[in-house]
């Protein structure tokens, strides 16, 4: 679904506001004090310090007079998503089939600015990844499901993508070269699917086929994850191939 055109006085600039500023917390930096707050986010130290109070009082986040951090109220934001939205209820019973059929992870993902999301996940799982976590945030250049979606945007849109976005070295196996991933999105594009080897995590390979919707427009990714010990690349695509295929289609008209 499209955005709908919004006249900027429409919007309350106050929660914009603090909805970044939330968003500033992160694995690497789980804690901010108001002058951090402040640079990161371009507020003054004294609005800074009122949204992160706010927060507090609301029960959102803590303080101890120094720094603030985030409450595990701030996951009921996320929670909201999953309990409301259609599109994960929907694509769960096919997850799960294709995941007892293959006896490896499945997950489902969808774009967020310049990070995959993942919005479901099977319940079986061998592994243990970083990666599939619900609400995990990889970014696209890295990811197979990244790559479906950079690979099926407009050539204009993945030149942007590739001019704003720091390609660092996350793994050994982390592709940084943009000729290369240039390449590998066409023939992401050509063939409809993509593989990645532990370039997000170590141990860890991903093999991913576009979800669309009637309309033929991108609405998520379809993975499937296991570890690099058990399946080479090529077992991978002859093996899991055929059920991801399969899954496309019956998720078709529902996505």
């Amino acid at each position: 679904m499209d955005s709908p055109n919004i006249h900027p006085r429409d919007l309350i600039a106050g929660l914009q506001k603090g909805l970044a500023l939330m968003q500033l917390f992160n694995d690497e930096r789980p804690r901010l004090s108001v002058p951090e707050a402040a640079r990161l986010s371009g507020m003054t130290p004294s609005a800074s310090r009122r949204f992160l109070l706010t927060l507090v009082h609301e029960g959102f986040a803590e303080t101890d007079g120094r720094q603030y951090w985030l409450t595990p109220k701030a996951l009921r934001i996320g929670q909201a998503y999953v309990d409301s939205a259609q599109l994960p209820r929907m694509l769960r019973p096919i997850v799960e089939q294709t995941a007892r059929t293959t006896q490896e992870h499945v997950s489902v993902g969808v774009r967020d600015e310049d990070h995959i999301v993942h919005v479901v996940r099977s319940r079986y799982s061998h592994i243990a990844s970083l990666s599939i976590r619900p609400g995990s945030r990889v970014p696209l250049y890295c990811a197979a499901s990244g790559r479906v979606w950079l690979a099926f945007s407009s050539a204009l849109a993945q030149e942007e993508y590739l001019e704003r976005t720091p390609l660092r070295a996350l793994t050994p196996y982390t592709q940084t070269d943009k000729a290369h991933i240039r390449a590998e999105l066409q023939q992401v594009a050509i063939q409809g699917f993509a593989c990645v080897d532990q370039e997000f995590e170590i141990n860890m390979r991903v093999l991913s086929v576009p979800l669309f919707d009637r309309a033929g427009l991108l609405k998520a990714t379809l993975s499937i994850t296991t570890h690099a010990s058990r399946l080479t690349l090529e077992e991978m695509r002859q093996r899991y191939l055929g059920p991801l295929y399969e899954a496309q289609a019956l998720l078709r008209p529902i996505c």
